[in-house]
């Protein structure tokens, strides 16, 4: 068997009996309800079937009810967030009647980060950085080089860099042994069909050109990883959350978190 037959069908088997990473609502603020976006609703007597469809959902936060703190008349006791609040919690409103949970509860993102609805939370570093110092970055900020193997994560991070000014960023897939291109978690491409290469990508000498970047043309391009540009993060989901810490920023008076839609 060729090199190349065995990483793909090591890749394949990957694939198939890879566990799926499963995060957690972390209790975030009691008597608070996020009015950031809603994707889902129900009425529920129990926060672990708020959680569940949370989950089922792609919500990246839940408002949920417990059933003292509900009133006559009220409406759903659970409700799923699109995004999750920032850094100042500037969508958080007092109200005796929820608890706020979110994925990302520790750390916070902070009020630089951007969301995409029902994917997560990223962070674009400006600086110019070598393949190394973005990973390094990333890491530093508790993420990882962007996850840009859909076509919503890829329209979305493209639409994100463009607005910044940037013509390119790196991003979290690296070409492995010469052939198999893995991503920041560990995936390798051959898990899914979708490709965004830009014409002529990705280019032909595989140990020069190991590297990926993202365009402002929601394309993909291979790249020298000693090359520099600025990085796309991906924010990781994590907690517990440290109470009081999502309000320290500012006193408040910042802007609301940043949302990135599909055109």
């Amino acid at each position: 068997m060729k090199r190349t037959d065995y990483l793909k069908l090591l890749a394949n088997l990957q694939c198939s009996d890879e566990a799926a990473s499963v995060s957690r609502y972390h209790l975030t603020e009691k008597c608070h309800r996020s009015k950031l976006g809603i994707v889902a609703y129900a009425n529920y007597t129990s926060l672990t079937s708020c959680q569940r469809l949370g989950l089922e959902k792609k919500g990246l936060a839940i408002n949920f009810s417990p059933p003292e703190a509900r009133k006559v008349g009220m409406g759903h006791s659970c409700e799923v967030m699109n995004c999750a609040e920032t850094d100042g919690g500037l969508s958080l409103k007092n109200d005796t009647r929820y608890d706020y949970y979110t994925l990302y509860a520790r750390p916070v993102p902070d009020k630089n980060s951007t969301c995409v609805p029902t994917i997560g939370m990223f962070r674009l570093l400006p600086q110019k950085l070598n393949y190394t110092e973005a990973v390094e970055q990333c890491r530093n900020i508790r993420g990882v080089l962007a996850d840009i193997s859909t076509d919503q994560r890829t329209d979305s991070l493209g639409q994100l860099l463009a607005g910044s000014g940037n013509e390119a960023a790196f991003v979290g897939l690296r070409r492995s042994n010469g052939s198999v291109f893995i991503n920041s978690r560990g995936t390798t491409l051959d898990c899914t069909t979708y490709r965004a290469w830009a014409p002529g990508h990705p280019r032909r000498n595989s140990t020069k050109f190991e590297c990926v970047l993202i365009s402002r043309q929601k394309t993909w391009l291979s790249s020298a990883c000693s090359k520099r540009y600025p990085a796309l993060c991906e924010l990781n989901p994590g907690g517990p959350y440290k109470k009081g810490s999502i309000f320290t920023s500012e006193k408040r008076n910042g802007s609301l978190t940043n949302i990135i839609y599909r055109k």
